[in-house]
């Protein structure tokens, strides 16, 4: 390897007085400088015993730092030639050139895309309020909530509500939380903001459904998994807006197929973490090529962090938003699952140029969600209580994700196959083809088991039915026995696979 290429790896530092994990910050320090293009694509990396001795950390903490850059798709690894930076990077990665065409994306300084209409228009409810059965996906583990803790801060905040809290602020959402905030996702998922740019809305519906009618004009295209995340598509249809469906595989949303004959977007939904609902991570190819579709097309990408902490095996995958220059990604987060289900609060991240239109948009609707749950919440993430509380359900959820794995293949029986997701709350467990889902998730009900129909997701018939299941609210045993059921009633039920209707 060149001398120069080893003095500029050689760079990385790490500073141990730091709250970040040293494995994390040499991660951090490596991907700085593949997207800065110091370390070109083919480039060989210096090994993890010499790096571990330059910088005086255990080999351990360099390899998890390289196995992390290697699942993410910055380094490619071969047996006898050494480490290598992934020859999928584009060679001019600062300004998303072709690596293929050597066509430079424009660096795009449009006018921003604002909506012209104002009229209002229902929402539409998608999913009923069903009984909590075993399987329901979703659900956080009821038990690890840090529901006194919350108590307890929820009440400090209210004996100090009188002195901190009696002016309104500022409508884009309480400022301690937002900086809070700004520290942990740059943190956790290296989100590039500042407080200015972020907007506490109550959850993340609000801020799909913000976007949708403060960005996009009736009409006008969203392009969206598919299958995909079904209250993102009622947010953008009751936005009169046109969903476009793309299919998606295992490496996330395939923006080089689908129509011939498809509208260009003005906007793309993807969820690229934790893909909503096959549990998919978009890979670093893809997530370059819609940075691409974006630029060239004027559009804006919602970047939806669906379950990105909870990731078994590896740390989170850096979002989607930190490869963005040409402020076109809006991040968008929320903390009904990580913390507690009944707090109503989530965040999104928007571009410098429009944070003021989004402002103004959301205050004509509320101007912020309650300031004592805010001030808590700011208190509980700037303490170190949510790292802590996801590190917990992190090693429960885990266990139960092997679970309703290891149970579907004991119990399967040619009726019901999934593999490890290794990321999230739910899983889908396939059905043999020609299963309709529909009618399998009737008989799972009538055996006392919630099972989602995977095909509720899709705008198109899918050439294979599934149910989404969750385990992270249900204990092992529960798990056990619930697919026991499930499984038996299936097979029972063998008539469902009769029906040729998969799908809508």
């Amino acid at each position: 390897m060149p001398k120069k290429s080893l003095e500029v790896l050689l760079d990385v530092s790490v500073n141990r007085a730091n709250a970040v994990p040293l494995h994390r910050q040499v991660y951090l320090g490596i991907r700085r400088l593949v997207l800065a293009s110091q370390l070109r694509p083919g480039s060989r990396l210096p090994s993890t015993r010499q790096l571990a001795s330059d910088l005086r950390l255990s080999r351990t903490t360099v390899l998890d730092a390289f196995e992390q850059l290697i699942f993410e798709g910055y380094l490619q690894g071969k047996v006898g030639s050494g480490t290598r930076v992934s020859s999928h990077i584009p060679h001019e990665v600062p300004t998303l050139a072709s690596a293929a065409e050597q066509n430079r994306i424009p660096n795009v300084r449009r006018k921003p895309r604002i909506a012209r209409r104002t009229a209002s228009y229902p929402f539409q409810q998608t999913v009923a309020a069903t009984p909590i059965r075993p399987l329901r996906p979703g659900l956080p583990d009821i038990a690890s909530l840090p529901l006194n803790l919350w108590s307890r801060l929820t009440a400090k905040h209210w004996r100090r509500a009188a002195d901190q809290l009696y002016d309104h602020a500022d409508s884009l959402g309480y400022l301690p939380l937002r900086k809070a905030i700004c520290d942990y996702i740059s943190r956790s998922r290296a989100v590039r903001s500042d407080p200015g740019q972020v907007i506490i809305t109550t959850g993340a519906q609000q801020a799909l459904y913000l976007c949708a009618k403060t960005l996009l004009d009736p009409g006008e295209s969203v392009w969206m998994e598919d299958p995909g995340y079904p209250r993102a598509r009622a947010a953008f249809k009751s936005a009169q807006l046109s969903v476009v469906p793309l299919p998606v595989d295992s490496a996330g949303l395939n923006s080089a197929v689908g129509p011939k004959k498809r509208p260009t977007p003005q906007m793309i939904y993807v969820t690229p973490s934790f893909q909503c609902p096959l549990g998919y991570t978009m890979t670093l190819e893809r997530r370059f090529d819609l940075l691409r579709v974006a630029a060239r097309n004027n559009a804006w990408i919602l970047e939806d962090d669906y379950f990105s902490e909870f990731r078994y095996g590896t740390s989170p995958v850096a979002s989607l938003q930190s490869l963005d220059r040409n402020e076109r990604v809006i991040y968008i987060g929320n903390f009904s699952k990580n913390v507690v289900p009944f707090l109503r609060i989530g965040f999104l991240v928007a571009p410098r140029p429009i944070v003021h239109t989004l402002k103004m948009a959301r205050t004509a609707v509320s101007r912020q969600p309650p300031g004592i749950d805010q001030a808590a919440l700011a208190e509980f993430i700037a303490d170190g209580h949510l790292e802590r509380h996801v590190r917990l359900t992190l090693q429960i959820y885990r266990e139960r994700h092997e679970a309703l794995v290891d149970a579907i293949h004991k119990y399967g029986n040619g009726v019901l196959t999934t593999s490890s997701s290794g990321v999230g709350m739910y899983l889908v467990a396939w059905l043999p083809v020609g299963v309709d889902d529909r009618k399998a998730a009737r008989v799972a009900e009538i055996a006392g088991v919630s099972g989602v129909p995977l095909s509720t997701f899709s705008v198109r018939r899918l050439q294979r039915g599934g149910l989404v299941l969750g385990y992270s609210a249900f204990d092992l045993k529960t798990i056990r026995i619930a697919i026991q059921r499930l499984c038996k009633a299936l097979t029972s039920g063998r008539d469902v696979s009769m029906s040729s209707e998969i799908g809508h």
